[in-house]
C-alpha cells in the first residue's frame, strides 16, 4: 500500500507568536488529507513568524519555488492548509502566479482546508480568485483595526513606541494605574493589560538633551558641531560616541516638550516608510514635566531648517575630494568625522559602496578595504545560510527574529530562550606572530543570549565547527582572537556535531546553567 502512495511536500505558515499552535494544526488537516487522498508527506517547507503579504520574506516558500522551477523538487504536489496559508498578497494575482509556476511544473498545489478542489475547473478558478481577494483585504483590514487601536492608546497619554528616545524612560502601569517598574531597553511587557507610560530618564541625560536644545537654539550650532562638542566633552549617548545623525534626531523630538507623539510615519503593509503631515500625528500629554520649553524647540527648528541642504551627488564627490586633499586617505571613520556632506551611509546609498566613492574621485583603496568588503560579503552569506539551516531543521520550535533595527537576527526556541549565531572567520592579514587568526566580535545585544559561534574556513565560505555557549556577558571584550579549536574560551563551550543536535544541547546547557532559565526574549 504504501509504495502506490504519491510523494507530497507540505506548505505551513503562522504570521505571530499568538498562532504557535497553527502550524501543528495546520499539519493535522494537511496529513489526514493526505491520508484520504493516498499521499505521503515527504518534504516541510515552514515559514514560522513570517507575514503573508510579502514573499522576500518566508524563505521557506521562496525555497520551494526554487526547487519546483530548478526541478529539483522530489514529490508530486505540493499540500497548503488553505489559501491564507499561501500568501495575504495585496495583488491576488501574485498568488496565483506562483500557484501557477507550480502547476507549469507538474507540481500542483491542494488546498486542503478549502471547499473547492484546485482542478483548474471554472468554478474552483473563480473562488480561488475571490479567497485571495478576501486572504488579502484580511490583512488590510487588520492593519487598520491595529493602527486606530494605537491612536486611542496615544491618546489616553500611553506610548506606543519601542524603546523610550534618549533621556526618558519607560514606565510599566498596571491596569489599575499601578506603577510596575522601567522597562529596561529591549524589555517588553508581558501581560496584554499593562500599560506603558514615558518617563523622565536619567538626570545626566535630560541635562545632555537640555545642553543640545540651547547650543542649537542659541549658539547656532549645526548637528556636526554639536557632536564634536560632546564628544570633547567625554559625553557618551548611551556608552557610544555622538554623531550628528544623533543629534539631529533628538533636535528633532516633540516627546521633549513632554508629549506622547505617534504616526510621524508610516508604512502601510510593508510598503516604503514614508513621512505623514503634521496635522495627521497622533499627540497626547505625557506624564512627565517638559525637558524643553516650546520657544526653545520652535527656534531650534528653524536653525535646524535654515542648515538642512539637499546635496547632489557632484556635491557629495567634491566633498570627499576636499577631505582626501586634508587627510590623504579615506576611510569610513574620516568621513563620520568630517561629514562636511553627509555620513558614509549617504555615500553608500547614493553610489552603491563606499569603495564606488572612492573610484569615482580617483582614490584607490588598499587591497586590504576590498578583501574585507568581501570578506563582510561572504561571512553575512554564511550567517544568512545559517539561519536558514536552523529554520529548516526545527520549523514548529525555533523562530527567526530581527532586532529593532533590522540589522542583526536572533533564533528563538520555544517561544522564550534566545541564541544569537555568531560568524567567525578568518584575518585576512597575519598578527605579530605572522599567523592568521580566527577574529570573534561580539555585538553587545549578542552579550545576554545564548551563543552559537560559527567557525569559518579561510575562505569564509564554510562553516568549519559549531560551538554552543552561555551568554558571554563580560567573560571576553568586544573582539576575541585565537588561533585553533582549543582556545580555552572556546572549548569552554559545547562542541555540536551537526546544527541537528542544536535544540538538545540548548536544553542541556540550559539544565547545566541555572542562570539561563531566566534568558527570556525581551
Amino acid at each position: 500500500m504504501s509504495q502506490q502512495q504519491v510523494p507530497v511536500a507540505e506548505y505551513v505558515r503562522m504570521s505571530t507568536e499568538d498562532q504557535r499552535y497553527s502550524i501543528p494544526h495546520q499539519q493535522a488537516v494537511i496529513r489526514q488529507y493526505a491520508a484520504e487522498h493516498g499521499f505521503s508527506v515527504c518534504r516541510t517547507y515552514a515559514d514560522p513568524g513570517k507575514s503573508g503579504v510579502l514573499i522576500k520574506q518566508r524563505e521557506a516558500l521562496g525555497e520551494l519555488l526554487q526547487d519546483v522551477v530548478a526541478g529539483r523538487a522530489n514529490y508530486k504536489a505540493i499540500l497548503v492548509y488553505d489559501v491564507s496559508r499561501w500568501g495575504r498578497f495585496q495583488n491576488p494575482d501574485e498568488a496565483a502566479h506562483y500557484d501557477f509556476i507550480c502547476a507549469r511544473a507538474g507540481i500542483p498545489v491542494h488546498y486542503c482546508a478549502e471547499q473547492f478542489s484546485n482542478d483548474g475547473s471554472m468554478q474552483s478558478t473563480l473562488m480561488k480568485a475571490i479567497k485571495r481577494t478576501m486572504a488579502g483585504e484580511f490583512s488590510r483590514e487588520l492593519g487598520v483595526k491595529v493602527v486606530d487601536a494605537l491612536k486611542r492608546l496615544v491618546s489616553q497619554g500611553y506610548h506606543a513606541g519601542a524603546n523610550a528616545p534618549y533621556g526618558l524612560s519607560r514606565m510599566l502601569i498596571s491596569p489599575s494605574g499601578r506603577k510596575k517598574g522601567i522597562l529596561k531597553p529591549g524589555e517588553r511587557k508581558n501581560l496584554k493589560t499593562d500599560k506603558v507610560v514615558l518617563i523622565a530618564g536619567k538626570k545626566q541625560e535630560i541635562q545632555c538633551v537640555r545642553r543640545i536644545f540651547f547650543m542649537c537654539a542659541n549658539e547656532k550650532m549645526n548637528c556636526v558641531q554639536i557632536a564634536q562638542e560632546l564628544n570633547e566633552r567625554h559625553l557618551k549617548y548611551r556608552n557610544k560616541p555622538w554623531t550628528a545623525d544623533r543629534v539631529f534626531q533628538i533636535l528633532r523630538r516633540p516627546q521633549y516638550l513632554g508629549l506622547n507623539v505617534w504616526g510621524r510615519r508610516t508604512q502601510r503593509l510593508h510598503a516604503r516608510s514614508s513621512l505623514r503631515p503634521k496635522s495627521e500625528w497622533v499627540t497626547s500629554k505625557a506624564p512627565f514635566k517638559p525637558i524643553v520649553d516650546q520657544t526653545t524647540f520652535d527656534r531650534a527648528q528653524r536653525v535646524l531648517a535654515g542648515h538642512r541642504i539637499r546635496y547632489t551627488n557632484d556635491a557629495l564627490l567634491g566633498a570627499l575630494k576636499r577631505i582626501l586633499g586634508r587627510k590623504n586617505r579615506l576611510t569610513s571613520n574620516i568621513i563620520e568625522d568630517r561629514r562636511a556632506a553627509g555620513r558614509s551611509g549617504v555615500y553608500r546609498r547614493r553610489f552603491g559602496s563606499l569603495l564606488r566613492a572612492y573610484e569615482l574621485i580617483g582614490f584607490k583603496a588598499p587591497s586590504s578595504s576590498y578583501a574585507m568588503s568581501d570578506h563582510t560579503r561572504k561571512s553575512r552569506a554564511a550567517y544568512k545560510a545559517i539561519l536558514r539551516e536552523i529554520q529548516h531543521l526545527f520549523p514548529t520550535q525555533v523562530r527567526i527574529l530581527s532586532s529593532e533595527n533590522r540589522q542583526k537576527e536572533f533564533v528563538e526556541i520555544d517561544g522564550h530562550l534566545r541564541v544569537s549565531v555568531i560568524v567567525c572567520g578568518k584575518r585576512s592579514r597575519p598578527d605579530k606572530c605572522g599567523q592568521f587568526p580566527w577574529l570573534l566580535r561580539i555585538h553587545p545585544r549578542d552579550r545576554q543570549n545564548i551563543a552559537l559561534i560559527c567557525t569559518l574556513d579561510s575562505r569564509w565560505t564554510h562553516v568549519l565547527s559549531y560551538y554552543l555557549l552561555p551568554p558571554v556577558q563580560d567573560s571576553i571584550g568586544q573582539s576575541h582572537a585565537f588561533h585553533n579549536m582549543s582556545d580555552a574560551w572556546l572549548s569552554s563551550g559545547r562542541k555540536l556535531k551537526h546544527l541537528n543536535d542544536l535544540l538538545d544541547e540548548v536544553q542541556t546547557l540550559r539544565l547545566s546553567k541555572p542562570l539561563l532559565s531566566r534568558v527570556f526574549h525581551s
